[in-house]
Formats: structure tokens, C-alpha cells, sequence
């Protein structure tokens, strides 16, 4: 299936008939016991636990639409019963699989002379859409018409995800930062989140039904090419529901054309220093 483009640059879009759809969501997970494989049967390790949720969204094909858990808890090893392990899901980054690292941008206004992430397409539509990091509720998608993709993908995996949670005094809590890379938002260059234990209020009672914030990881220009990486939860100060798995957000900071430029070019007198040598 085609992801669709028009949901990376126009995330913040509303019409009297839509969602302002968002690449990530916070739910709680309110599935009792696991339905199917190896651990059928047994409590589902996340039951009233928060959950972090990637919601790619597919052109024209609304019934598709459905969730995948970042950062969960899962059962490991042989099925035995109460006493089966239970450890984190290897599936705790974005953007996930094998899709690249989100490259971070030259910004503007108050990230000006940063390097910053920040919605782009590219050929790699699963990037693209992980790239824009606004976070909502999943009760924003509720209310929708019963043949909506908000429908659908609010329903999806049996309503697993679709319980309110105005109970919770909902945060993020950073658990790690490769050195270099910073956490800011929109209209701050930081907000807080600079050492492990570090959190950031995201809302509260009924405005969990509705809120959106978009984090702005952030570097230096100069900084070192390579990999950087937030790592979070998302947790409830009011202790009424369970944290969720750590969620890494990989970005990178690649070389400028230039040095790229550069580089290549000595490399190349390199190799005819070598092919002069060999000749002689």
C-alpha cells in the first residue's frame, strides 16, 4: 500500500469532516489477556499501561487504517504460564524497520543556525511521515463516521487502544539523549528535557482528549555527522495508569555537500596519486 503524501505536509489541517491527523498518538492499552500466538491466553503485559502509537496512514484505503505499538512489553521465551519472562519489545524506535534515520534540517526563526527535525517527503515515505513528530490523543479520532479512516484506525486491533484516560496527568519523561542532539518544541528551544528523569507536561484530564504537541530535536549546525537519539516514556503523574515502554526517535546529521564535495575530491586524488605511483 501507498502511504499517502498529503498526511506529511498537512498534518495540521482540519475540516468540518476530519481529524488533524497525526504520525504518532498516546493511548492506553485496555486488552485483558493476549487473543493469539505463543502467549494466548496469558495477561496482556500493557493492560492500563500507556502506549506510544505510530499511525501510518494509507491513500485511499481507510479501512487499512490501524496502529502499530511503539515500545511495548511482550513474554519471552517458552509459554509457561504465570511465570513466563517478560521483557521490552524490540520494536522500540521510530521511524521503524529499516527506514532511515529522520535527517535533520536547517530551521528557521527561533532555530536559526540549528539543524532541526522537521516534516519532509522524500522517496522513503515511511521517513517521510515519521519525520513530522507531533504527538495526539487517540481520543481525537473518536466520533467520526462508521466508513472514516479516524473510524477505523480509533477501532483498531478490537478497540485496544481506544479507552479514555482523562484520569492521567499525562507526560514525557526523557531517558536518554545522544550528547549534541537537544529537545525543544515549537516556540521553545528547550523545555526541560536535558537529563535523564527530566519530563514535560503534555495535559490533563479532559484536555487528554484533544491535545498536540510537536517535539523539536535539535543540534548545533556544526555538529558531527552521524546518529543522534531521544529516548522517552510516556508516564502518568497521578499513577492512575502505567508507563509506557521507551520509544527511541532516531536522527541524523549528514555531511553538507560541500564537505561531501571535498571528501570525494580526495579521495579521487588519492587514487591517482596511487594509478602515478603504479604507472611509474
Amino acid at each position: 500500500m501507498k502511504m499517502t503524501r498529503l498526511a506529511v505536509v498537512a498534518l495540521a489541517t482540519t475540516t468540518s469532516s476530519r481529524a488533524a491527523l497525526v504520525p504518532y498518538y498516546a493511548g492506553i492499552d485496555n486488552r485483558p489477556t493476549l487473543t493469539s500466538g505463543t502467549y494466548a491466553g496469558l495477561p496482556n503485559p500493557n493492560l492500563n499501561r500507556l502506549t506510544f502509537l505510530y499511525a501510518p496512514v494509507y491513500e485511499g484505503v481507510p479501512s487499512s487504517w490501524h496502529y502499530h505499538s511503539k515500545a511495548t512489553f511482550i513474554y519471552t521465551g517458552p509459554n509457561l504460564g504465570a511465570g513466563t519472562a517478560v521483557g521490552n519489545s524490540a520494536s522500540d524506535f521510530v521511524p521503524e524497520g529499516t527506514a532511515p534515520p529522520i535527517k535533520l534540517q536547517l530551521g528557521t526563526g527561533i532555530y536559526d543556525g540549528k539543524l532541526i527535525t522537521a516534516p519532509y517527503a522524500d522517496a522513503n515515505q515511511v521517513t517521510a511521515f515519521s519525520s513530522a513528530l507531533t504527538i495526539g490523543s487517540t481520543q481525537s479520532l473518536a466520533g467520526f463516521g462508521p466508513t472514516d479512516g479516524e473510524t477505523y484506525l480509533f477501532n483498531s486491533s478490537g478497540g485496544r487502544w481506544n479507552s479514555a484516560f482523562t484520569a492521567a496527568d499525562l507526560h514525557l519523561e526523557l531517558v536518554s539523549l545522544t550528547p549534541g542532539l537537544n529537545f525543544g518544541g515549537l516556540s521553545a528551544l528547550n523545555i526541560g528535557m536535558n537529563a535523564a528523569g527530566d519530563d514535560y507536561h503534555l495535559a490533563a484530564g479532559i484536555d487528554n482528549n484533544s491535545f498536540s504537541f510537536t517535539p523539536v530535536l535539535w543540534t548545533q549546525a556544526d555538529a558531527t555527522p552521524g546518529i543522534y537519539e531521544a529516548a522517552f516514556k510516556l508516564v502518568d503523574e497521578n499513577n492512575t495508569f502505567g508507563d509506557s515502554g521507551v520509544v527511541r526517535i532516531r536522527t541524523e546529521v549528514v555531511p553538507e555537500p560541500s564537505t561531501v564535495v571535498t571528501l570525494l575530491g580526495g579521495v579521487g586524488l588519492l587514487l591517482a596519486r596511487r594509478r602515478r605511483v603504479t604507472l611509474a
